[in-house]
This record gives C-alpha cells, structure tokens and sequence, in this order.
C-alpha cells in the first residue's frame, strides 16, 4: 500500500512539475463552485453534485496533468531512454493509472459528501460509473498521447473525443428516490448499464490503440 501511495506520489509530482500548488488550488476552487451550483440548481438535491464534484475537475485538472504524460518526456529530451527501458510499455500505463486512482478517490468522495448533505441515495450507481468514467477518460488521453506531441493537441482530441460520447460521458449515475418518487426500475438499470457499457468497450478500444502503439517504441520516438 505504501508503495503504491509512493508511485502515485511521484507520477503526480513528475506530470505537474512546479505545478502542484496551482492544480490544487483549482481543485478547491472547484470545490467551492461546486457547492454554489449545486445549492442553487433546480432541485438543491444530491443530483446536483455530480457535475461539478467529479466532471470538472476531471476535465479541468485531470485532462491537463494526463496529457503531459508523453509530452513531458518528450521536454526534457528522455523519450528514447523511457521507451527502450525495460518494462518501457508499462511505463505510460502506471503513470496514467496514477492520475486515474486520484479521480476515482475524488469522485467518491464527492459522492458520499453528496448523500451526507442531501437525501439517501444508492451509492453502488455513482461509484462505479465513476470508475467507468476515470478509465474512459484516462484511456482516451493516453491514446492521444502516444500520437500527438504536444499537451495542448492532447488536450484538445480528449476534449473532442469526450463531446463525441456526451450521452454517455455526461449521465448522471446518482438516482435518489425522493426525487423520482418510486426506487429504480428494470428499464431504469437497463439504460444504466448500457450508459456504462459503451464508455468501457470505448476505453478498451482506445487503450488497446495506445497499447500497440507503445509496442512499437521507434514509431513513438519518430
């Protein structure tokens, strides 16, 4: 466990470079305009906090750090050393699995202190797409990452890529029963699980394109 907290620690450290403070001071920042849209959406209830509490900061600082997660080697001038390294096709893998631990905590965390400020809801749905979620987007990044060089070019097919799954990417997994008026129904969990379903076929397609090319070290270097 300690290991694994250590390698998040230092993929993190490595992505944001002198960035860290700035990243975390957008992320409370975040928090605090999270709070404002929930407690002034239509309703105030639970359904209000998964935007703000888990997409935004998946799109404004966990889309940023990924996407540095090729280019910052190709910076400081190490690609060749990093890719004909032993265990090199792993190498990109961990980091981004690194960022990807982080949303998932986030994102849980923004759902529990959703049900402890507003009404009892099932905590299964919303941890899991949650899951579904950081996976798609963290694999989406490292398949462009393997192809652009630049962060910014990154950043700008994940955006892209992300608009193209909007039904999917943007549902929202919270269903409290005082707000629908009766529990979730067997259509309802139907489209829950078809909503999940093509964000995991999409990220394993994505990540089996950045999989082969990470195979092939000289194309990457090139």
């Amino acid at each position: 466990m300690r290991t694994a907290l250590t390698r998040i620690r230092l993929s993190v450290v490595l992505l944001t470079e002198r960035r860290l403070a700035l990243y975390a001071w957008v992320d409370l920042l975040l928090a605090f305009v999270g709070l404002a849209i929930a407690f002034s959406g239509a309703t105030g209830g639970s359904m209000d906090f998964y935007f703000p509490f888990f997409l935004l900061p998946v799109l404004f600082i966990g889309v940023p750090m990924l996407s540095d997660t090729v280019a910052v080697e190709r910076r400081s001038g190490t690609l060749d050393l990093a890719m004909t390294s032993p265990g090199a096709r792993f190498y990109f893998e961990r980091r981004v699995l690194a960022v990807a631990a982080l949303m998932i905590a986030q994102g849980w965390i923004g759902v529990v202190f959703a049900r402890l400020l507003t009404e009892e809801f099932d905590l299964i749905s919303p941890f899991f797409q949650v899951i579904v979620v950081s996976l798609f987007i963290s694999a989406v990044v490292l398949h462009w990452s393997v192809r652009f060089k630049t962060a910014g070019a990154v950043m700008f097919a994940t955006y892209a890529t992300a608009a193209v799954f909007t039904p999917w990417f943007f549902s929202n997994p919270i269903y409290p029963p005082t707000t629908f008026r009766q529990p979730r129904q067997l259509a309802d969990w139907i489209d829950y699980g078809q909503q999940n379903l093509v964000l995991v076929i999409a990220a394993a397609v994505f990540y089996l394109y950045a999989r082969r090319r990470l195979a092939r070290p000289e194309r990457l270097i090139a």
